[in-house]
């Protein structure tokens, strides 16, 4: 026998082909689902914020350049209006931050060495930890937006 035959050749090339293109369909599947769980991961920290819709509407769902995570976070590069009292503006992340974790708050009489007679927790605003509360909710959207890029990634290599 002088020669040797391979028999199911095409079918391997076709499977090469498709290897091929597997960074590219991954690539694809992970961002589209990474879009659509930021959207719904906004909608969850929008119920936990509650209120008239100020804070809310400073929060943005973003995805990662590269597809890989999304994430709810203050937008940047904004500001709130104008305090009535000095005419200050503050950047939405940190008035976000300060709602999140609390803040301390003056004095009344503007003295800076101010001590309350009152000792129920001091000078300061108690946090609304949103994120935090909005936790459970998002690991379970984490875990079913992982099962729909493995969905999409396979619907997308055996079509």
């Amino acid at each position: 026998m002088q020669s040797v035959e391979l028999k199911g050749l095409e079918q391997i090339d076709r499977l090469c082909k498709r290897l091929e293109r597997s960074p590219e369909a991954f690539a694809k599947a992970r961002r589209e689902c990474f879009e659509s769980a930021a959207q719904e991961a906004k909608a969850i920290v929008d119920r936990q914020i509650g209120g008239s819709g100020k804070v809310r509407s400073w929060q943005e769902a973003t995805v990662g350049s590269r597809g890989g995570y999304a994430r709810v976070a203050p937008k940047k590069d904004t500001w709130t209006e104008y305090t009535k009292k000095k005419g200050n503006r503050y950047a939405v992340g940190a008035v976000t931050n300060a709602i999140v974790s609390g803040h301390r708050f003056p004095s009344p009489s503007g003295r800076r060495y101010y001590k309350p007679r009152i000792r129920s927790g001091g000078m300061k605003v108690p946090g609304r930890p949103f994120y935090d509360q909005a936790g459970p909710q998002i690991q379970d959207l984490a875990r079913r937006t992982a099962e729909r890029v493995v969905e999409r990634y396979l619907k997308e290599m055996e079509g």
